[in-house]
């Protein structure tokens, strides 16, 4: 492209035309270019690089003395590169395994004594180019229709040269999008991935994860996949401690491809029951050992690799032989998947010096290999797996498993920075194992996990095998199991917007989780708040990763609010960016940005199954707008397809369009007829929809398509209204329409205004949580002695329960809220600590809704996301 250019030299004029394993892809059209030779000077010049080779000077091969490429400024940034030239600038990129990290872990390549790691610079750098070298990396054979494709090793002399320049300047979407045009698109994974992920270490039988699932349906809690660890198989932890071998040398019993029959005596009906509830299925796999004489299937896979099964000797594990891997597909594991496994958890542990391909390493090849084996994929099913990180170019092989971390606020505070910063090779879609691996973790610590996993690409929780290792939301004290469950059901209720994100990467090249930089490149604050990031086109988050002081029931935490006027999700208040924070937040606060206007597409919580439902379309598409008083319109795109097959790469999937217009008097959405493909067959014809208008005042009358729509206090007829006070928000419920007609939803008399957006909502909910501290507290007080507080925690549902009450509620309250903190602060008989935590907690809800939105008094706090002792290594970004 005319910013990127591949630079090749060998020592006998023999180019390498195959695909490598990172670049698998170089039949782009060709940009506009000058090119010319003269007195032995070599130049290239495209509208944004210019390159200059002297082949006559020297060393023919690329040196620093004959080879420079020139930014010509296009995109943000001029300067020069030539070979050997440290990039001080990269933005870096990510790297094979967290396993056994405490806390950060550092990401600059040049610094890091451990190849295993497989660590990968970033593409995108503050000096406006990356140099990426592939003169190493195995080839692919040359395709051949129906035939699965497979690697070599490249025949190189020694010092041949293959390079590929990126010089992009500042337009670091630009240069992640023509990686994946020459390494491959970004996977769209299925549609269930993005739903809530059941995980732990444990030696489940089928009954006790039919109790589980029972459990999650109890709790109303969603659930659409299974992790089931290593136990599924048969293990030999006795002679495993004692330290026996298997005849492959590994630990006896990591390895296994058969069913425990004292665990899963009938694993069929087992799955089947799993299928009947809309689950999704994976088993842990240690393939090192290869296939051992105790496997149930180890008669047909020696036979057919040429052993005698009568000798017992193992088949070892060939990663660099086509055939072999076939076999273990083909015989030990499509049995499983017949029975209902839907995909593999590739736990690969046993070292990266395995033997494989020159240029190729275990991690890399054995995502290949499951990711890609046609046998594994019947039927047109959509690929996904569940691995570590192998190189530049696994970008197309997702899902990631960032390994097993020590419980620890540095190791929460780290990983939202690891995940966005990932984005910078591509690979968008780690999992973390929520909550930690290796040890218990306090309830606030497990509460911060969840309400960042909510708002990560895959949210899984899992952790090792010990007791007192809990990850059942429901285990934990009550309050913390409320505000995970929120967290849970706002994740799940978000999985509309969410896939839409991950067909705009798959598009694009730019991961949908990815760090500030991406959109403000010029701002040197967005280089600063490594654990703040970009989620999907409209939210900004900032997860809290500090614990609570104690004195005052709140974290301190930096936020930056990007250029704009963004509304904070959860407290209703309204900033005008840029500007930094230094806020705190409570337990059950998520720092959720949402741009001023955006239209949230969602699942409405209730409206679907609690097991299974992130898989579906949703029968009912709800719509959240985020009003404002000067956004006077904004669209939004809906995109949907089956969910589970390839058949999105063949252009079947259906886009909505949502506008949503503001006026003087009221605000509208117009959700248009469905724009599908003709081939999408299976799009439904009708549905409901579920509009939310958030920071308006209730309307004096709505309509839906023209007629007339009724209120409804509780909104159960079809259509209704109703208001929800605790929000400020109207709240519109559609019947069933077809979907390849527009609809219009308008709310008359009802607008967004300024004194909607100073943070009421979240002072009704402070007012709420000290109303039940103050409870818990008798007969120290009495309600007698803070009346103001239960008035104040009740004027979210007195809105509810009658709109019209709305304005005259919102002007008193201030003087209501200011008198429920005088009440705590009189309250002598309460414990010292509640009645100092209670008043800090309003104080602050107070002192959120007085702030001004452009320049509020927050200052920045002293470097509080990131502790001392876990610092976190990021390039110095100076004034750009």
């Amino acid at each position: 492209t005319a910013r990127l250019i591949r630079m090749e030299w060998t020592s006998d004029g023999a180019f390498e035309d195959a695909a490598s394993a990172t670049f698998t892809n170089r039949n782009l059209p060709v940009p506009q270019f000058t090119s010319g030779s003269s007195n032995g000077v070599f130049t290239l010049t495209t509208s944004a690089l210019s390159l200059t080779y002297n082949y006559v000077s020297g060393s023919p091969e690329f040196t620093p003395d004959n080879l420079r490429v020139q930014l010509l400024g296009q995109d943000g940034l001029t300067g020069s590169w030539a070979p050997n030239t440290t990039n001080t600038g990269n933005l870096l990129g990510t790297l094979r395994t967290l396993d056994g990290v405490n806390g950060a872990i550092n990401l600059n390549c040049t610094q890091l004594n451990n190849p295993s790691l497989h660590c990968t610079f970033g593409l995108i750098s503050t000096l406006g180019w990356s140099l990426v070298d592939d003169s190493s990396n195995a080839l692919f054979t040359p395709a051949v229709s129906g035939q699965w494709q497979w690697m070599q090793a490249r025949a190189q002399a020694s010092g041949d040269i293959d390079w590929y320049f990126f010089g992009h300047g500042l337009n670091f979407r630009l240069a992640l999008n023509e990686f994946t045009l020459v390494a491959g698109q970004i996977p769209l994974p299925p549609r269930f991935a993005f739903g809530i992920w059941w995980s732990r270490y444990w030696a489940y039988s089928d009954i006790e994860l039919m109790e589980l699932v029972s459990e999650y349906e109890i709790h109303d809690t969603p659930l659409d996949v299974l992790v089931t660890d290593m136990d599924w198989h048969i293990t030999f932890y006795k002679e495993a401690f004692q330290g026996k071998k298997d005849q492959a040398g590994q630990t006896i019993g990591w390895t296994g491809f058969t069913w425990d029959d004292n665990l899963f005596p009938n694993p069929q009906a087992f799955l089947q029951y799993c299928k009947s509830k809309g689950l999704h299925n994976t088993l842990n796999l240690h393939p090192a050992s290869g296939v051992q004489p105790w496997e149930e299937r180890y008669p047909q896979m020696a036979k057919a690799s040429g052993i005698d099964p009568n000798s017992q000797k193992y088949v070892p594990l060939q990663l660099a032989n086509q055939t072999a891997m076939s076999l273990l597909y083909d015989v030990m594991l499509q049995p499983l998947q017949e029975q209902g496994i839907d995909f593999w958890w590739l736990d690969w542990q046993q070292g990266e010096n395995w033997p494989v391909l020159p240029g190729l390493n275990p991690t890399f090849i054995l995502n290949y290999i499951f990711f890609t084996y046609p046998g594994q994929w019947q039927n047109g099913r959509r690929p996904l797996l569940f691995h570590r990180w192998g190189g530049l170019g696994n970008h197309r092989y997702q899902i990631g498993f960032s390994g097993d971390v020590v419980p620890a606020w540095g190791s929460l505070n780290f990983q939202p920075y690891f995940t966005a910063t990932a984005a910078n090779v591509g690979f968008g879609y780690w999992s973390h194992d929520l909550g930690g691996h290796t040890l218990p973790e306090t309830p606030e610590l497990y509460t911060r996990w969840v309400q960042w996993g909510a708002f990560s690409p895959i949210f899984r929780t899992h952790c090792t095998k010990a007791a007192d290792n809990e990850r059942r939301i429901w285990a934990f004290p009550l309050e913390y199991f409320f505000i995970m469950r929120d967290a849970i059901q706002l994740r799940a209720s978000l999985v509309p917007y969410i896939y839409t994100a991950a067909r705009n990467a798959h598009n694009t090249g730019v991961a949908f989780l990815h760090p500030l930089y991406y959109d403000w490149a010029n701002l040197k604050e967005a280089y600063s708040f490594p654990t703040e990031y970009v989620y999907g086109d409209d939210l900004v988050v900032a997860p809290v990763t500090n614990f609570i002081n104690n004195a005052t029931g709140l974290a301190p935490n930096n936020v930056w609010v990007p250029p704009g006027q963004w509304v904070e999700w959860f407290s209703g208040k309204i900033w005008t960016g840029p500007q930094t924070l230094g806020r705190s937040f409570a337990i059950d606060d998520i720092p959720v940005f949402v741009k001023a206007g955006s239209i949230i597409p969602q699942t409405p919580t209730g409206s679907v199954p609690l097991t299974g439902s992130a898989q579906l379309i949703p029968p009912v598409l709800g719509f959240t707008v985020f009003a404002t008083p000067n956004i006077s319109s904004s669209t939004t795109n809906v995109y949907e397809d089956d969910g589970d097959t390839t058949s999105y790469l063949t252009n079947q999937y259906a886009w909505t369009t949502a506008t949503f217009t503001q006026t003087a008097n009221q605000v509208s959405l117009v959700i248009n007829a469905v724009n599908k493909t003709s081939t999408f067959t299976t799009f439904p014809a009708q549905r409901s929809f579920q509009v939310t208008f958030s920071n308006v005042f209730p309307p004096s009358s709505v309509s839906f398509n023209g007629a007339n729509v009724p209120y409804d206090a509780f909104g159960e007829a079809l259509p209704s209204w109703k208001y929800d006070g605790e929000t400020l928000s109207l709240i519109v419920s559609t019947p069933s329409v077809p979907t390849n007609k527009a609809n219009t939803v308008v709310a008359l008399g009802s607008k967004s205004d300024p004194s909607l957006l100073n943070g009421f909502i979240l002072q009704v909910r402070r007012a709420s949580t000290i109303k039940t501290l103050l409870d818990q507290s008798f007969p120290a007080v009495f309600q007698e002695d803070y009346e103001a507080v239960i008035d104040a925690a009740g004027a979210g549902f007195r809105i509810t329960s009658n709109p019209a009450s709305a304005r005259s509620e919102l002007a008193a309250y201030p003087a209501l809220f200011a008198q429920a903190i005088k009440q705590i602060q009189g309250l002598s008989n309460l414990n010292a600590n509640i009645r100092a935590q209670a008043a800090s907690l309003m104080s602050d809800a107070m002192a959120l809704s007085s702030a001004s939105s452009e320049h509020a008094p927050f200052p920045q706090l002293a470097d509080h996301n990131q502790p001392a002792q876990q610092k976190m290594h990021i390039p110095i970004v100076k004034d750009l």
